[in-house]
């Protein structure tokens, strides 16, 4: 059922203003503009959505937050547009679409294509917001299947083709995207009389906007990374955040980073209906007022193809209604290479279950500009909404110096980083609020999950994708454009850093240069009893430790973009040196271990804690003694000792010992 009408014919004057122009096209002016010609064009107005329509879609679910309702349409730009022959014998179309009191407006195509050498534009009725132009060559390889959002309630078509265009216009529009929220700011500057003045912004009081410092200090890459995209079903349009990320190639394949639950996808989806916008952010820090002065924003792509996703895993698949699929992670490659003038960044990434001590993330609550949340406690592990078993991490939001950020819908699927900068996990829900930021959590799902735990096939891991050379790394760094031509890789693949006496081990070097050289040192700290103890292979194998000790590892990779250095300790334990067997973890915990020579025990139920600590060549070098002690902790103080590995004996159960590294880093 058609949702038009055409309403009038209004005289419609084109001329041209001030404008700010947008990608997945090619720049440049309507022909219109440049003509100031002055036709009465064919309105056709679009119902707008009920009241009840727009409550009912107001309310917020699993899926992601709803910006927009998908209205049917059947516009045929040859036949509804209305047509005029230009003076010097090229001819121009033009439709004017307009639907009642819309934030923004987007068209949703059955059918585009344009012929040789001509040329399409779609602008606002101030004509300050222009996408275009697209053409046969912008269109060919990469079907145009809709548009991003365009400010105002009306749009206006314009079609160019010169005398000699070759080929059939097949313009047909089948929906229109009615935004009736989520980007406020966004539009704010296309408006008539805009001076950036304040504006409310949708996102809550409480959130700090990346333009912030201190809470920016140190994290301009990482929000140059963080992007936020809308999709559709049947009915709506949703928004969600995500992350431009790095692999191993260092090649600027266009991976994007996010949260299953945005969409529910499937690896090998070709997706449609999904815009991808770069840098909506805003220029300065505005705490007080959240007002909007965003000048960037106008940047963006569509579609894609899925290479993996927890939705094609086995972990918990498929999960039941209104839960995530194991990790709830998918991964996007984009159809075309991100353009260098978007400026961004490659995010690097952490796939350790090490201590994420402190860190942010960054996202675009409820579509608005984008917002940074800061954490300085650990994050823990946990389960979330019917994923996988603790393939969640759970953040506890700190207050700063602008506010208190936490994280709302559209939020989902952003990135949260460690204290090195890495992506850890990918938002999959939560609770944090700003009536309330310090009593409630969020929820991540791991990126260590992600790494190949939901399922065996390549479509189910992040491996494979962003491991393309099989380097086995625990973490990557991120990188600007031009990714490989310019930056090295310098890391140590390991597949295990612990081993027994005279036993070997493989190392894996990190760069895809063919032209950089490899200096490997294996025991940097002179314990004795390597072989070899140096290599100068990219990545040698069948190194054997013959003594126990904690052996640093060293790399340095150089070449014609220079030099990179990185270290690792290998772990090598005695073979019966002290005649004790390991302790069961789950009776002992000691904490933190690696640790810097001050660490606390804590034994399991009602026990004396009487023992030994033995250094790895079975010499007792520590005794200890604490009675009575129930279910609780006390500290043992070793920083006179030399940092590397040493066991714990307990006198109540001589037989066992409980490996710990004294570590000075």
């Amino acid at each position: 059922m058609s949702y038009l009408k055409i309403l009038f014919f209004a005289p419609f004057t084109l001329l041209f203003y001030g404008n700010i122009f947008s990608q997945i096209s090619h720049g440049g002016e309507p022909y219109s503009f440049k003509k100031n010609l002055n036709i009465k064009i064919n309105n056709y107005v679009v119902n707008q959505p009920t009241r009840n329509e727009i409550q009912l879609a107001s309310i917020d679910s699993k899926e992601a937050y709803r910006v927009g309702i998908l209205k049917s349409a059947e516009l045929s730009l040859s036949k509804n547009g209305t047509w005029i022959q230009n003076l010097d014998g090229s001819k121009s179309c033009f439709l004017k679409i307009k639907s009642p009191s819309a934030v923004g407006l987007s068209l949703f195509f059955k059918n585009f294509n344009l012929p040789e050498k001509s040329e399409l534009f779609i602008y606002n009725q101030n004509k300050k917001h222009i996408i275009g132009k697209f053409n046969s060559v912008s269109t060919n390889n990469n079907q145009l299947t809709h548009t991003q959002i365009i400010e105002g309630e009306t749009l206006i078509i314009e079609y160019y083709e010169p005398s000699e265009t070759v080929g059939i216009l097949k313009v047909e529009i089948n929906q229109i995207g009615y935004f009736f929220r989520g980007f406020e700011e966004y539009l704010e500057p296309f408006k008539d009389g805009y001076s950036n003045h304040s504006l409310k912004s949708r996102a809550d009081f409480c959130q700090v906007d990346v333009a912030c410092a201190p809470e920016n200090v140190g994290w301009s890459e990482q929000i140059d990374a963080v992007i936020h995209f809308t999709y559709t079903d049947p009915n709506y349009i949703y928004v969600c955040s995500g992350s431009v990320i790095n692999n191993t190639n260092q090649d600027c394949t266009p991976y994007i980073l996010t949260a299953w639950h945005c969409g529910e996808p499937n690896a090998n989806q070709n997706l449609s209906g999904y815009t991808w916008y770069w840098n909506y952010q805003k220029t300065s820090c505005q705490p007080s007022s959240n007002a909007s002065n965003p000048s960037k924003g106008n940047q963006t792509m569509i579609n894609g193809v899925v290479k993996a996703s927890s939705g094609s895993g086995t972990l918990n698949n498929p999960p039941s209604s209104n839960q995530v699929a194991g990790s709830d992670f998918t991964l996007v490659e984009l159809n075309t290479s991100i353009p260098n003038s978007y400026n961004a960044f490659y995010a690097g990434w952490d796939r350790g279950n090490g201590l994420n001590s402190n860190g942010v993330s960054i996202h675009h609550p409820d579509g608005s500009a984008k917002k940074i949340s800061t954490f300085t406690s650990n994050l823990s592990s946990t389960n979330f909404n019917g994923g996988a078993f603790n393939a969640h991490w759970e953040v506890y939001w700190d207050p700063t110096t602008n506010g208190h950020g936490v994280t709302e819908g559209g939020s989902s699927g952003s990135p949260i980083f460690n204290q090195d900068k890495r992506i850890v996990g990918q938002l999959s829900g939560g609770s944090s609020i700003c009536s309330n930021p310090d009593l409630y959590s969020d929820i991540y799902g791991k990126f260590s999950s992600n790494w190949s735990s939901n399922g065996t096939s390549t479509g189910a891991q992040l491996e494979p994708w962003l491991d393309p050379i099989g380097i086995n790394i625990n973490n990557l760094d991120g990188t600007y454009s031009p990714c490989g031509g310019n930056s090295l890789i310098c890391n140590i693949g390991l597949n295990t850093d612990t081993i027994n006496e005279d036993e070997i081990i493989d190392f894996f070097g990190g760069t895809n240069s063919n032209s950089a050289t490899w200096t490997w040192d294996f025991d940097v700290n002179g314990i004795g009893g390597v072989s070899p103890s140096t290599s100068s292979d990219q990545n040698p194998s069948s190194v054997m430790y013959s003594n126990p000790g904690s052996f640093d590892v060293s790399l340095t990779v150089s070449s014609g973009q220079g030099t990179c250095l990185v270290d690792t300790i290998i772990t090598v334990l005695p073979i019966d040196n002290t005649g004790l067997k390991m302790i069961n973890q789950n009776e002992i915990e000691i904490f933190p271990n690696p640790n810097n020579g001050i660490f606390s025990i804590k034994v399991k139920g009602n026990t004396n804690l009487i023992g030994s600590i033995y250094n790895h060549i079975g010499q007792k070098v520590k005794t200890f003694k604490e009675l009575n002690r129930s279910n609780s902790k006390f500290e043992i103080n070793m920083v006179n000792m030399n940092a590397g590995l040493y066991y714990l004996r307990l006198d109540n159960a001589p037989e066992y010992a409980h490996k710990l590294i004294i570590s000075r880093n």
